[in-house]
C-alpha cells in the first residue's frame, strides 16, 4: 500500500488502484471516504489460464477482483479440481486463508482479469486505520459465506437440471449487480467447472443444459446462455426431485 496512487493502466507494475475505487466496485458508498483516495495498491493482470494463488502456499496478500472471472478450487490427490466458486468483480479472495495464513484453496483467472493486490501486513494495518475497508472485508467475508449457502443450497436438488437452474439464476442476479444484462449470461468457466462446482457429472450439465432449452426456459449457443423464460425458470429451481417425480409444470 503507498500513498498518492491513481487508478492504473495496464502498464505493468505502474499500475495501482486507490481504497476509494474497491469501495466503488464492491457497491458501496464513497461520499465519506475521500480520505481513502490516497490509499492505493497495485493491480495485477492475469491472461486466460494463469494462476494467481497456489494451494497450501504462504499467505502474503488478499485480491480484491477489479474485473474478469476466476476459478477458486481445490486439488484432489487424483488430480480432480473440486471448484468451491467462480470469483468476479468485487469479491475478495483468500478470506478463507487468514487463519492460517495459508492458501487454503488455489485460484485461476478464466479469462483476462485483474485484482488488486492487498499486501496482508499492510492491509490490515490499512482496515484499522480505516474503518469503511473493515467494513469492506466483512461485506466480502459475509458475501462469500452466502454464496457457500447458496451453493449447498443447490446440491440439496436432487435433479441436475434443479442445480443447474439455480447455478444460472444466482449468476443472473450477480450479473445484474455488476450492471451486466441479467438475462444474458457468457459462462467464462467449462462445462466441467460447472460440474464440479454442482455435484454433478459434466455430462448431466449438458443435459441439463438441453432440458431447460428444451422446456423453453433458456437458449444455449455454445457458451452463451440467455434466460427466455425467467418466470418458468424460478419456478423450475424451486423443486427438488427429478422431474419424472415432480408434477408436472405449466407449459409457458
Amino acid at each position: 500500500m503507498t500513498t498518492t496512487g491513481t487508478a492504473g493502466s495496464q502498464d505493468g507494475d505502474a499500475a495501482r488502484c486507490t481504497a476509494m475505487d474497491l469501495l466503488r466496485w464492491s457497491g458501496m458508498p464513497v461520499e465519506e471516504a475521500t480520505s481513502l483516495r490516497d490509499v492505493s495498491f497495485p493491480v495485477k493482470w492475469l491472461s486466460a489460464g494463469q494462476p494467481l494463488a497456489v494451494e497450501g502456499a504462504p499467505l502474503e496478500s488478499l485480491y480484491f477482483v477489479r474485473s474478469g472471472t476466476l476459478k477458486v478450487f481445490q486439488t484432489e490427490r487424483d488430480g480432480y479440481e473440486q471448484v468451491h466458486a467462480f470469483a468476479l468483480k468485487g469479491d475478495i479472495l483468500a478470506l478463507d486463508s487468514l487463519h492460517d495464513e495459508r492458501h487454503a484453496t488455489a485460484a485461476t483467472a478464466l479469462e483476462p482479469s485483474s485484482v488488486a493486490v492487498l499486501a496482508l501486513r499492510e492491509w490490515q494495518r490499512a482496515t484499522r486505520e480505516h474503518p469503511l475497508l473493515a467494513r469492506l472485508q466483512a461485506r466480502a467475508a459475509s458475501l462469500e459465506l452466502a454464496r457457500r449457502g447458496a451453493t449447498l443450497h443447490n446440491m440439496a436438488a436432487v435433479a441436475a437440471e434443479v442445480r443447474l437452474a439455480r447455478f444460472l439464476l444466482q449468476l443472473s442476479a450477480r450479473q445484474a449487480l455488476l450492471e451486466f444484462p441479467p438475462r444474458k449470461l457468457r459462462l467464462r468457466m467449462s462445462r466441467r467447472d460447472i460440474a464440479s462446482l454442482l455435484g454433478v457429472s459434466h455430462e448431466s450439465v449438458s443435459r441439463s443444459l438441453g432440458i431447460l432449452a428444451t422446456e423453453g426456459l433458456i437458449r444455449v449457443n455454445h457458451r452463451e446462455v440467455d434466460l427466455v423464460d425467467e418466470g418458468g425458470l424460478v419456478a423450475r429451481q424451486s423443486t427438488t426431485r427429478p422431474e419424472r417425480d415432480a408434477p408436472r409444470l405449466m407449459a409457458h
